[in-house]
């Protein structure tokens, strides 16, 4: 049973948008055109109350009036239409102003979960060369940063004295901080990987030979401790069947399954027109302005190589 908690706050224009009743795990996100539709008719509700001289069937009527509201809005939530893809990508994420700017599209789309390699191949198995290297690129590591405020920071749990600002001569104001979206973090550090399968190609020149350095070696660490986090912290509860397959005396799964997706290539484009060019910025943020707080670099910890 969908578990509902009730807000009943001090009547006026600047709360009622939150005067309404939601499942507890979108309370917290305010739904914002629930928000405001119900706010609005709470807030009316209770100006009504407060000038119109009640006779004594007026409280009976009113509270029959607000518990069918209740059962409507229960009744619409079961069957999913009160809230809207971005209100769950809300409710299954932490704070970003991201959901503020753009509705990020949802997508039923099948895995390509197959043993060996498809006809024609995908590029994302290949191990090597300018072709792959530009396609990993083009989802990690070359993504262009975007705005935020420090408003922002501060629910992200951050200090604004220590986030780094954009740059004045940017033009983006004096509220205005670098971030980026963690999708293309985890990316940046899958690619890691699949260059680290190839090390001699990609790092033996420069790292010497394998496991390079010190450095190079804490890059792969945090990657991998970083991308076990993620997938552990998300949790596909998706299905996995099995077939019995020609050649092979146990049932072998079928990783072919449909996932539901944010639209990652819509989220990349937006990220790409609304940012800031990431080669510019690192042109001119090249050292930290006078006035920064520079944070002190953790130490290395060895356990052994």
């Amino acid at each position: 049973m969908t578990s509902f908690k009730a807000f009943y706050l001090p009547f006026s224009a600047q709360n009622a948008e939150r005067c309404l009743c939601l499942p507890h795990n979108l309370c917290d996100q305010h739904s914002r055109g629930l928000g405001r539709t119900l706010g609005a008719l709470v807030f009316a509700y209770s100006l009504w109350t407060a000038r119109t001289k009640w006779d004594f069937s007026s409280p009976q009527i009113a509270n029959v009036i607000l518990f069918s509201i209740s059962i409507i809005i229960l009744s619409a939530s079961r069957s999913g239409k009160i809230f809207s893809d971005q209100d769950y990508w809300r409710a299954t994420s932490f704070y970003s102003p991201v959901f503020d700017r753009f509705s990020i599209p949802k997508l039923t789309r099948p895995t390509n979960g197959t043993f060996w390699d498809t006809e024609p191949p995908s590029i994302w198995r290949v191990r090597t060369g300018l072709e792959a290297d530009t396609a990993w690129d083009s989802i990690g590591s070359n993504i262009t940063p975007i705005v935020i405020t420090a408003a922002d920071v501060l629910a992200l749990g951050k200090d604004p004295a220590t986030a780094v600002k954009v740059p004045p001569e940017l033009n983006h104001g004096s509220d205005a901080y670098i971030a980026g979206m963690d999708v293309f973090h985890h990316l940046h550090c899958l690619d890691k990987l699949r260059r680290e399968i190839s090390y001699k190609h990609y790092h033996e020149a420069k790292e010497g030979p394998y496991p390079g350095s010190e450095l190079h070696e804490a890059h792969i660490n945090h990657c991998l401790d970083v991308l076990s986090q993620a997938l552990r912290c998300t949790g596909s509860v998706d299905m996995v069947t099995f077939n019995w397959v020609e050649g092979h005396r146990m049932p072998q799964p079928d990783f072919n399954n449909r996932k539901v997706c944010r639209d990652f290539d819509a989220l990349r484009d937006w990220t790409v027109e609304s940012g800031i060019d990431g080669n510019t910025f690192f042109k001119v943020a090249n050292k930290p302005p006078p006035d920064a707080v520079v944070v002190p670099e953790l130490k290395p910890q060895h356990h052994g190589r």
